[in-house]
């Protein structure tokens, strides 16, 4: 984490508490639950991948389901002749995928990256608790939120998509839009909903992919 003093205490606590038990995150997946308006998360990341490569190109992709994502998907479904209400179902979904689901992301590593590293991962959330001064605000001046992560610009560059491989085989997908003084080298900090889940998350070997 950023604070020094947390990744100590959450290190003897995860040593103390579960020696052979690694406690992770429930990741949503693309196609676990309908998306709309509102929303963040990995899930609207992969939706907003997905929209970004059929050549919705002034979509950013950064978790937050938000006017512009909404209104990508709703010209999407105006153009698939489905109902434009800007809800991505089963039915959008579908047809985002060319008449077929999207498989999970869990285990399944991406086909293109220009970079793979071992790291070792700790987690934190918005607020003073965590965040110090920056609060709810990441370095790039964005809303941490889960999906996001602290890295060291040296190693991973800032604005760069990641995906995660949790020792367990589940993953997640990422951006690095944020940086912390403890996190250098390979190290990142990945951004939770609750202190108490950053808590829980402790510290972890993961592998991460660098997206192309």
């Amino acid at each position: 984490m950023k604070n020094i003093k947390k990744i100590v205490t959450s290190t003897i606590a995860m040593v103390v508490l579960a020696a052979t038990i690694w406690i992770l995150p429930a990741f949503a997946a693309l196609g676990d639950q309908t998306l709309s308006i509102g929303m963040t998360g990995q899930d609207v990341i992969e939706l907003q991948t997905k929209l970004s490569d059929l050549g919705y190109s002034n979509l950013t992709v950064d978790g937050v389901f938000g006017e512009t994502t909404e209104q990508a998907v709703m010209n999407f479904q105006q153009a698939k002749n489905l109902t434009a209400d800007g809800v991505v179902g089963q039915d959008t979904l579908q047809n985002l995928y060319g008449g077929r689901m999207p498989e999970a992301s869990r285990g399944t590593a991406p086909g293109r990256y220009r970079a793979v590293l071992d790291i070792k991962a700790t987690a934190y959330a918005a607020g003073s608790h965590d965040n110090a001064q920056w609060g709810n605000l990441t370095y790039m001046g964005t809303q941490v939120r889960p999906g996001v992560i602290a890295v060291d610009p040296n190693v991973i560059p800032l604005g760069s998509r990641v995906y995660i491989e949790f020792a367990d085989g589940n993953s997640m997908y990422g951006i690095a839009e944020d940086t912390g003084g403890a996190i250098k080298g390979n190290r990142i900090d990945i951004a939770m909903h609750s202190v108490d889940k950053a808590y829980d998350f402790g510290v972890q070997n993961v592998r991460v992919y660098v997206l192309n």
